[in-house]
């Protein structure tokens, strides 16, 4: 009685263990998250772009400058006399020290360089958040892929062990001169199908484990407390439709990427424009010098300066007005582009909206389709138990129902994947997205 209550408690121990352990949905996605190189590339772009703002902020401030410059003289002179030329060598230093300052007053271009800046600091924010939606839809894909494949490794070892079980019985049955020839060769046939079968989706199962592994740097092994969720249980409502694409329209990232490219090529239309009109700036200078000579030995001066300095162009040779209907043509092209990824989203979402709908319903036909074979089964179980029934029709039928649970687990991993592919055209933050992970973690809990 004391070793059974200490194996009792040891049992419940590692239960408690594994739990401990248990990867919630939150988790992988934070883990993968960390290790992404995809995701560490768009948020390196991301910094990067943001850095224009600085950059082109930059021509717009105060530019100070100072110089010093030092220069050693060796001056010869040769002057012609009565008495012959006279030869004079002098040496002296010439130094310079120079401080100055400019402020931009009138600098069309600098100002809308700035502007197409922070356009492009937007544009590398709005492409981060797409990679990050994608990396949650991949995340979730690999987590899903783990889970489903595990479920079919299970499905076909409870086969393998119940058609093992009837080619067992028939080459008893042939044995004893019951069953025929044809029947035991019948049975050893499906059980060598059983057998491949397992194989197979153990195969499959240790590829998925190593994509996710490779994704999230966690162990595929440590869900095997996991369940695949029901298509009842996660679902995005029909509801949610409209709006799920007022956020696509609106705020997906890559719209709005899109249209933070448009933004670029405008300012810069503007910049090319620019090019043409006069700039101002103010400037002051303060020098200190000495420049040694045989007239100004030791004589030190100090200026300084203020004023305003204009700059009109006159003629670049055509090359700013070519310039300009470059830019406007880019222009042109970038609005074209964003009307086009306005479309491509648009039937992106109708498509996966309609298929994830049509899967819905084709994921609850299999699921009756399973419940009525594992019908069968049970009749079969009780007309084998009267001998009314043979051991190669609970075979048959074995294989059917793991046919169909097969079904069943790829239609709910399409539809699931479609699912994250619709919510990967909204940014993490939008509500749908944390309403959807929560029901899928909850849902896997078995």
């Amino acid at each position: 009685m004391r070793h059974h209550f200490i194996l009792s408690s040891l049992a419940a121990a590692c239960v408690l263990v594994a739990s401990a352990h248990a990867q919630e949905l939150r988790e992988v996605i934070g883990a993968a998250q960390a290790r992404d190189p995809t995701l560490q590339s768009a948020s390196a772009n991301r910094d990067a772009a943001e850095e224009n703002i600085g950059i082109s902020r930059s021509r717009l401030l105060p530019q100070l400058n100072y110089q010093d410059t030092r220069q050693q003289l060796h001056q010869t002179t040769t002057q012609a006399t009565s008495a012959g030329p006279q030869v004079r060598d002098f040496d002296g230093t010439s130094i310079s020290r120079q401080l100055s300052l400019r402020q931009g007053v009138i600098r069309p271009r600098d100002v809308a360089g700035y502007m197409a800046g922070e356009a492009q600091a937007e544009y590398g924010g709005h492409k981060y958040a797409s990679a990050l939606s994608d990396l949650w839809s991949r995340t979730i894909a690999a987590w899903l892929d783990v889970l489903g494949a595990r479920t079919l490794v299970d499905v076909q070892q409870q086969t393998l062990k119940a058609v093992a079980e009837a080619a067992k019985q028939e080459s008893k049955r042939f044995d004893r001169g019951d069953g025929t020839r044809d029947a035991r060769a019948e049975a050893q046939a499906q059980l060598v199908q059983a057998r491949a079968m397992l194989v197979d989706a153990q195969y499959t199962l240790q590829a998925r484990e190593r994509a996710y592994q490779l994704l999230t740097n966690l162990e595929g092994k440590r869900l095997a407390n996991k369940r695949l969720p029901s298509e009842l249980e996660a679902r995005l409502p029909e509801a949610s439709k409209d709006d799920l694409w007022a956020a696509v329209s609106s705020v997906g990232p890559e719209f709005l990427a899109a249209q933070a490219v448009e933004s670029v090529n405008r300012f810069r239309m503007i910049q090319s424009a620019s090019d043409h009109l006069p700039t101002l700036d103010v400037v002051a200078s303060s020098t200190r010098a000495q420049n040694d000579s045989t007239n100004t030995l030791g004589a030190t001066y100090n200026s300084r300066q203020v004023g305003v300095q204009l700059a009109v162009p006159l003629f670049a040779g055509g090359g700013i007005e070519a310039s300009r209907r470059q830019a406007v043509a880019t222009y042109q092209a970038s609005i074209a582009d964003r009307e086009a990824t306005l479309m491509r989203l648009e039937t992106q979402f109708a498509g996966d909206w309609a298929a994830q709908a049509g899967l819905l319903e084709r994921t609850q036909a299999a699921r009756d389709l399973l419940e009525a074979a594992k019908d069968q089964r049970r009749g079969i179980e009780l007309g084998l138990s009267h001998g009314l029934r043979s051991w190669g029709e609970l075979s048959n039928v074995e294989l059917l129902v793991a046919r169909r649970h097969t079904d069943l687990v790829n239609l709910q991993l399409s539809l699931f994947k479609t699912q994250a592919r619709l919510l990967s055209l909204v940014p993490v933050q939008t509500p749908a997205w944390d309403a959807w992970v929560q029901s899928l973690d909850v849902a896997s809990h078995p």
